[in-house]
């Protein structure tokens, strides 16, 4: 019996959810191309929480199935468009949808304002095949009105024990209030099934400015930034793509509003 490959394995993978994904009723302006979103690949040794909720705000915001791995651990996430609402949620909304309360705000500085909410099931499988998480995100999503084609700001929570973060050498912390904020930007590169990766793109995934996704069309890229932090048994995280005028102060400064809530 011929065993296949780890590349014929995640070939296989990422054809099917791409099958899947176009079964999906997805708006034209969705956050990460869908096939750009399934089967992320990170070259990281560990598989840490940021990397897990960015993989839950990507799957959020294009509404559908995504993988987010690295060796034999699996972080998947999954939404649906149906479940997306364009209203606030109050609390009690949250508790049945989520089962928890986040802190939340209507806008952010710079005219961002709330956009819509949605839910999302997440899962985690550490490499030895055992899964230590699952829950729901509550998931946020904010705009400009000069919102453009790939522009997306979106803050997701996610209840976890804290012992289950990690965070990676070269995020940058600050505290404010003994709350550790964690800020990290990077290059999400939407590349096709046989893709080969340059020199460059090593470099750039080692040193943790460059994440890859496989399945797309054609090859195109996004520039991500990301907050991060744990207040109250409760992981956020703020992700902005493509708002490239938005600092890190100012990525820094949204998270100081959520925790003052």
């Amino acid at each position: 019996m011929q065993l296949k490959s780890n590349k014929d394995i995640d070939k296989e993978i990422t054809e099917y959810l791409n099958s899947k994904a176009e079964e999906v009723s997805a708006p034209d302006d969705m956050f990460f191309k869908i096939r750009g979103g399934i089967g992320m690949k990170h070259s990281n040794k560990r598989f840490t929480l940021k990397t897990g909720l960015i993989a839950a705000a990507i799957c959020i915001l294009a509404t559908v199935t995504c993988i987010a791995a690295t060796k034999g651990a699996v972080w998947i996430g999954s939404s649906s468009p149906s479940t997306e609402s364009k209203e606030m949620p109050d609390a009690s909304t949250l508790n049945d949808k989520v089962g928890f309360v986040p802190k939340y705000v209507d806008s952010f500085d710079g005219g961002f304002k709330f956009e819509s909410f949605n839910f999302g099931n997440q899962s985690y499988t550490d490499d030895s095949g055992k899964e230590t998480y699952a829950g729901k995100s509550a998931d946020f999503k904010y705009a400009r009105n000069d919102k453009e084609k790939n522009q997306y700001l979106s803050l997701s929570a996610i209840k976890i024990d804290e012992k289950e973060i990690q965070h990676e050498a070269n995020e940058e912390k600050t505290n404010y209030n003994n709350v550790d904020i964690y800020y990290t930007s990077f290059k999400y590169k939407s590349v096709p099934v046989d893709y080969v990766k340059t020199e460059e793109d090593l470099k750039l995934e080692s040193e943790g400015k460059l994440q890859i996704g496989y399945g797309a069309d054609k090859t195109s890229e996004d520039t991500i930034q990301n907050v991060s932090w744990y207040q109250d048994g409760i992981s956020y995280s703020i992700l902005n793509s493509n708002y490239n005028d938005v600092s890190k102060d100012d990525m820094i400064k949204m998270a100081k509003d959520i925790i003052d809530k």
